[in-house]
């Protein structure tokens, strides 16, 4: 297993805690997620929520063809 080490608290990071947060560019708002230290919570890198892309899409597509 690959490990790295927190920037903030030095611990071990074998694992990261989720969080949800809200990415916003240029009047958009987007759902993302946060990777958290397991020992200290630092933020240790956000990303796109591609889950919650996917389920926005999928209700945008069935709603334009008149199924949502």
């Amino acid at each position: 297993m690959s490990v790295g080490l927190c920037p903030k608290c030095g611990s071990m990071v074998s694992y990261a805690k989720i969080d949800s947060i809200a990415l916003r560019i240029t009047g958009a708002e987007y759902k993302g997620i946060s990777y958290l230290c397991p020992s200290c919570s630092a933020v240790l890198s956000v990303s796109l929520d591609h889950l919650a892309l996917t389920a926005d899409i999928a209700k945008a597509v069935a709603k334009r063809l008149g199924k949502g």
